[in-house]
């Protein structure tokens, strides 16, 4: 496959992608920074703006209150000694163009221009009102005025005088430029500064992730241990999640060698008996003896296909086990189902009986009024099944749960002696008294000598058979059915089957516990099935 083959499971277009964390922090941290710099830019143009009004309306003052102080009225008639101190301080700005204008207190210009402005708002009439400051155009021009009040008095004719100075604004809009171009370039500067940190910090803050990526990359494809790179706080968690899934992965992968290893194991001998009884039986020439062989044959034959079957059950249940998929599942049906699958049809048939117990007080009741077993199979045909039929749900997995019903029905078939009595297999409904909780006991009760006490705590482990074990197992059947049991978060227990009510021991019995966890939207039909609501189910 070409290594560019988008349909490869290993080709990095598969991966689906969203912009990069440092484009997209760098972005946002650029668009921050131009949107300060703005904002910044203004505030400096506003700060300029008013730092140099303030510098030249006090000169503008100055120079008002000067030519203010010369006005004198004498003998009825207005005199002005206008003082040179005064336009001296106007001439520091010598690209500027200056007016001024002195009014009595009949609103006649006593001296200087007589066309000059007038301030927007009028002129107060209070002696005690302040300096007034207003831009005005005059002759093309904009002019900053400054006007001060003076109360003249002297006889006849004395009142408020006003003093207007006029400056062109060459000079004072020159410095606010020059002091907004100063500040821009300060800003300009400080957030250039300061947004090469903060990539220098993203570059830093991002050199895990890099780590990270170059410690999975220079691992073997077998390497499926923790990592060990150092990594933020904010990965922590995914780096556990990853952990934990490479945990996962390597306890499949090492179940799966075991599988290969064991299944290689277990297969050699059945197969090496059944070419060597087929060999055998080709080199016979009595018709008798090549007969034996042939039984031999079929028996190798039939016990490497039970071998093959156990085997793909359990990794079919660990698979499953793996996915952790439930669903509202009815046990009643999958019982029906694993028996349709595992008593066999042929004779001798063995007797095999599945009862549903809605309640301890109850009486058993057969379920679809019939002995559900080899003498009347038919009976576990779907259409056999009447509509009315009691439920035992619960959220579970039904592959797992069937696989799991059938190894342990088998498992009694071929070590509980059928032929000595049948295999019951019961569904009750029990209340856990200290967890009000209520659950599914399936129990299957066979005749057989079952396990001895010595050999018990070995029982559910995988390809660990009994010394007095019925040949032709595998020693798989109950190990899956714990592995199911476990799986769905329930109990297995095993013990010694009592009559009733002498209570002598005549067989063995397994029984496995699983809640009855129902969805309510699994339906009307589905109720969880507590052994008050089983209770009149006939």
């Amino acid at each position: 496959m070409h290594p560019a083959d988008s349909s490869s499971p290993a080709s990095p277009s598969l991966v689906r992608t969203l912009p990069a964390v440092r484009h997209t922090l760098l972005r946002a941290i650029y668009a921050l920074f131009v949107l300060a710099t703005v904002v910044l830019f203004f505030a400096a143009r506003s700060y300029g703006q008013r730092a140099a009004d303030g510098s030249y309306d006090h000169l503008l003052q100055a120079s008002a209150l000067s030519m203010a102080d010369s006005v004198a009225l004498v003998q009825g008639q207005w005199q002005v000694d206008l003082p040179y101190a005064a336009l001296d301080v106007l001439a520091m700005a010598p690209e500027d163009r200056a007016f001024y204008r002195i009014v009595g207190p009949d609103g006649r210009t006593i001296t200087g221009y007589d066309d000059l402005p007038a301030p927007p708002a009028g002129l107060p009439s209070d002696a005690a009102a302040k300096p007034l400051f207003f831009d005005q155009g005059y002759r093309g021009q904009l002019v900053r005025f400054a006007m001060v009040p003076r109360y003249i008095a002297g006889g006849a004719g004395a009142g408020l005088v006003w003093v207007q100075v006029g400056q062109t604004r060459l000079a004072r809009d020159a410095l606010a430029a020059d002091i907004v171009l100063r500040a821009t370039a300060a800003i300009v500067a400080l957030m250039a500064g300061v947004f090469c940190l903060l990539w220098l910090g993203v570059q830093r803050a991002l050199r895990p992730l890099a780590l990270l990526e170059q410690e999975l990359l220079a691992r073997p494809a077998s390497a499926l241990h923790p990592v060990t790179s150092p990594v933020p706080q904010e990965l922590a968690q995914t780096v556990r999640a990853l952990n934990g899934f490479m945990q996962r992965l390597s306890v499949n992968l090492d179940a799966l060698r075991t599988f290969i290893a064991e299944a290689a194991h277990q297969m050699r001998t059945p197969l090496a008996a059944l070419i060597a009884q087929a060999q055998e039986g080709l080199d016979d020439d009595d018709p008798a003896a090549q007969r034996q062989s042939l039984q031999a044959v079929e028996r190798n034959a039939l016990r490497l296909r039970r071998l093959l079957n156990q085997l793909l059950s359990d990794a079919s249940v660990t698979h499953q086990d793996q996915l952790q998929r439930f669903a509202p599942v009815d046990l009643l049906v999958l019982l029906q189902e694993a028996l349709h699958d595992v008593v066999p049809r042929a004779e001798p048939r063995p007797v095999v009986r599945l009862w549903w117990q809605p309640h301890v007080d109850a009486e058993r009741f057969l379920l679809s009024k019939n002995e559900l077993l080899a003498i009347d199979y038919q009976a576990l045909e779907p259409e056999k099944i009447p509509d009315e039929s009691p439920a035992a749900w619960m959220m579970g997995d039904a592959l797992m749960l069937r696989e799991a019903f059938k190894n342990l029905v088998d498992n009694a078939l071929k070590h509980g002696r059928p032929e000595q009595g049948p295999v019951d297999v019961t569904v009750s409904a029990e209340l856990d008294a200290a967890t009000g909780l209520a659950h599914w006991c399936v129990a299957v009760d066979d005749c057989g000598p079952g396990v001895p006490d010595a050999e018990q705590a070995r029982m559910f482990e995988r390809f660990a058979r009994g010394a007095g074990a019925a040949p032709g197992g595998a020693g798989l059947g109950l190990a899956i059915v714990q592995r199911v049991v476990l799986g769905h978060g329930g109990t297995l227990q095993a013990g010694h089957r009592k009559s009733e009510p002498a209570g002598t021991v005549v067989g063995w019995r397994v029984c496995m516990r699983l809640h009855a966890q129902v969805p309510q939207e699994t339906g009307a039909g589905a109720e969880p099935a507590s052994p008050s609501v089983r209770r009149g189910i006939a």
